[in-house]
C-alpha cells in the first residue's frame, strides 16, 4: 500500500510552485471504516507511472479522508488553462433523489451520513465537475464504484446520481475496475477520440463532451500540431464558463487555497474583491476560524447548557452545566468532536449541534430503556427474595429482607410487620426490659441503643435496636462520605421550585418520593436511592450533578441556576 499522508503532503507542499503541465487527480479509496471495501478502487493508481510517462503532473492518494480529498481537490486548482486534466475517482458514492440527482464522493472515515452531514465526510461530485470545468475540452472524469454494503441516513442512496455535466467536460462512469482498466489502457492511447475509446468499452457509461473527431492523447506523427490538437471545437465557449467553474469550486471547495488560485488565473475577474476577502478570512488559524464561525450563532446560555446536558449525556464531562464554556466544556467538545470524525478545535458548528443532540436524545432514550430493564430485573430479584425469606413470616425474614432490599417492593410491608412483631415483643418484655427500650427510643441515639444492647444481648427488642443504630449511622455508610454527600447535595444550590420538579419526576417514574413539597425526606431519599440503582448510578439518596442530568434529560430546558 502507498503512504498515503506522504504523498498527500507532499503534493500539498509543492502544489504552489508546481509548473502548469497536463494534469491529473488519481484517488482510490478501497478501504473504508464504517463501509465495505470496494475492493478495485485501488486499481486505479497502478495508472500513476503511465501518467507520468505521458506527461501528466500526477497528485495521487489511496483510502483518504473526506478532509484530504478537499484539500487535494483544492491544490488542482492551480493547473494552467491550456492544459489536459483527468480526475479519476473510485470508492464509495452517494446520491440524493430529495435534492435532484447530487452525488459526493465518500472519504474513508464515512459513517451513516444523512443529507445535512454528508458534507463534511467526502466532496461534492459537482465540485469535482467544476474543476474540470476550468479546462473544458480537454478535462475527462472517471467515476467507478461497486455495488457494497454502506450506511446512508435520512435522504441518501449509494451510487451515482444524474449529473450536471460543465460544457467542455467529458464524465465516464462504471464499475470501479472497468474504469481502472479504461484509464490505464484506453485514456493514454495516443491518435484516439474520446467516443471511439467509449464505443469499446460497454460497460462503462459516457455524459458531456464525447468528441469523435478529436484525440485526447495526440498521435505520435502528430506531436507537433500537438498544441492544436487539444484546443476544444470552436462550438466550446470556454472564457466565461472556466471562470465561472473555478469560481464554483473555490467556494465549494472554501480554502484559502482556492481562493488564491482564483486570484492567480482572474486577479481583475468578477468575484477577485470576495475572493480577496475570503482568502484573507480564511488565513486564520483553524482554531482561530472555528472560533468564529462558533460566535457567529451566538448561542444564548440556554442552548449552551443544552450542549453541555447532552455532552454529560454521552460521558464528555464539561464540567458543570452552568450555560459557560469554560476549560471543561472545550475538553469536552474536542473529546466529542475526536470521537466522532471532526476536527477536534474545541468550538462547534450548527451541524456538529444538531449532530451532539441526535447522538444525546438516542443515548437518553437508550439508557432509559437500559434503566427500564435493570430496574425489572431488579424488581424480580426482589420479588424472588421476598419469597425466599418466607414472605415476610418471621421476623428473622422481614430483617434478612430489608438488609437486601431497603427501599424493595415489599419494604414498607416488611418495615409494618416488624412494627407489629415489635409491638408483641413489647407487649410479652418484661417490665424492666420495656423501660429499658422506652429509654433507649425516647433517647433515639446509637449510645443509648448500645446501652440497651448491652443490657439485653438478646432481648426483646435486640433486632430492633441494631436496625435503629444502622439507621442512625445511614444504613452502615461512613459519616464523613454522608457529609460529603450532603455538601454535594447542597451545592447544586436549587431552589423549592426545583426541588419539587425532581419529586414530581420520582412520583412520575412510580417511585413514590411522598409528598411533593420541596422537602427531601426519607421518602424522598429511598425514592431517590431506587431511581439511582436502576440507572447504574452512585447509590446515595442525595442529589448529584450526573443524578440531575439523567432525572430531568427529557424534561424542558435547565434546572441548575446559578
Amino acid at each position: 500500500m502507498r503512504s498515503n499522508c506522504l504523498i498527500f503532503f507532499a503534493l500539498a507542499a509543492i502544489a504552489p510552485t508546481m509548473a502548469a503541465g497536463d494534469t491529473a487527480l488519481v484517488v482510490g479509496n478501497s478501504r473504508y471504516d464504517e463501509a465495505a471495501t470496494i475492493r478495485a478502487a485501488d486499481d486505479l493508481l497502478d495508472a500513476t507511472r503511465a501518467l507520468e510517462t505521458a506527461g501528466f503532473d500526477v497528485f495521487e492518494g489511496e483510502d483518504l479522508s473526506g478532509a484530504e480529498i478537499r484539500a487535494l481537490v483544492s491544490d488542482l486548482l492551480v493547473t494552467g488553462e491550456d492544459t489536459r486534466m483527468i480526475i479519476a475517482l473510485s470508492g464509495h458514492f452517494a446520491q440524493s433523489e430529495a435534492t435532484g440527482g447530487d452525488s459526493w464522493f465518500l472519504g474513508r472515515e464515512t459513517d451513516a451520513p444523512d443529507l445535512a452531514t454528508i458534507g463534511a465526510q467526502g466532496i461534492a461530485v459537482s465540485t469535482i465537475l467544476d474543476v474540470a470545468g476550468m479546462a473544458a475540452g480537454r478535462a475527462v472524469v472517471l467515476l467507478g464504484t461497486e455495488d457494497r454494503a454502506i450506511e446512508l441516513g435520512v435522504g441518501l442512496q449509494p451510487g451515482i446520481g444524474d449529473l450536471d455535466v460543465p460544457q467542455g467536460v467529458t464524465v465516464m462512469t462504471g464499475e470501479a475496475r472497468e474504469i481502472a482498466r479504461f484509464l490505464r489502457r484506453d485514456l493514454l492511447e495516443p491518435g484516439m477520440a474520446v467516443a471511439t475509446m467509449l464505443r469499446d468499452s460497454d460497460n462503462l457509461t459516457g455524459f458531456g463532451f464525447l468528441s469523435r473527431g478529436l484525440a485526447f492523447i495526440d498521435a505520435p506523427e502528430a506531436e507537433g500540431a500537438a498544441a492544436d490538437a487539444i484546443v476544444p471545437p470552436a462550438s466550446v465557449e470556454v472564457s466565461d464558463e472556466a471562470e465561472m467553474a473555478l469560481w464554483a469550486a473555490a467556494t465549494e471547495l472554501d480554502t484559502e487555497a482556492s481562493y488564491r488560485a482564483y486570484l492567480q488565473r482572474y486577479p481583475d475577474g468578477p468575484n477577485a474583491a470576495e475572493a480577496q476577502a475570503r482568502m484573507v478570512a480564511r488565513a486564520l488559524n483553524p482554531e482561530q476560524r472555528a472560533e468564529r464561525a462558533e460566535a457567529e450563532l451566538s448561542l444564548n446560555r440556554t442552548a449552551r447548557q443544552d450542549i453541555q446536558r447532552d455532552l454529560s449525556i454521552l460521558d464528555y464531562d464539561p464540567r458543570g452545566i452552568d450555560g459557560i464554556f469554560g476549560p471543561g466544556s472545550r475538553a469536552a467538545i474536542r473529546g466529542w468532536q475526536q470521537a466522532t470524525g471532526y476536527e477536534p478545535t474545541g468550538f462547534l458548528t450548527r451541524e456538529q449541534i444538531a449532530r451532539l443532540s441526535d447522538m444525546s436524545d438516542l443515548r437518553a432514550a437508550e439508557l432509559e430503556r437500559e434503566a427500564q430493564l435493570r430496574a425489572e430485573e431488579q424488581e424480580r430479584n426482589d420479588r424472588a427474595f421476598w419469597d425466599a425469606t418466607g414472605q415476610g413470616g418471621d421476623e428473622v425474614g422481614l430483617r434478612a429482607y430489608l438488609e437486601r432490599y431497603p427501599d424493595g417492593v415489599f419494604a414498607d410491608i416488611a418495615t409494618a410487620r416488624l412494627d407489629d412483631i415489635e409491638v408483641a415483643a413489647r407487649q410479652a418484655a418484661a417490665a424492666e426490659e420495656g423501660a429499658a427500650w422506652d429509654r433507649a427510643r425516647d433517647a433515639d441515639t446509637v449510645e443509648a441503643y448500645r446501652t440497651y444492647l448491652q443490657t439485653y444481648p438478646e432481648g426483646s427488642f435486640a433486632g430492633a435496636a441494631r436496625s435503629r443504630i444502622a439507621e442512625l449511622q445511614g444504613g452502615g455508610q461512613d459519616p464523613a462520605l454522608l457529609a460529603q454527600w450532603e455538601a454535594r447535595e447542597a451545592a447544586l444550590n436549587m431552589p423549592t421550585v426545583t426541588r419539587q420538579l425532581i419529586e414530581q419526576r420520582l412520583a412520575a417514574l412510580g417511585l413514590d418520593p411522598g409528598r411533593v413539597d420541596g422537602q427531601f425526606d426519607e421518602d424522598t431519599r429511598r425514592a431517590m436511592r431506587r431511581y439511582q440503582q436502576a440507572r447504574n448510578l452512585e447509590v446515595t439518596g442525595f442529589l448529584d450533578q450526573g443524578t440531575v442530568v439523567r432525572l430531568l434529560a427529557d424534561s424542558v430546558g435547565a434546572i441548575i441556576r446559578q
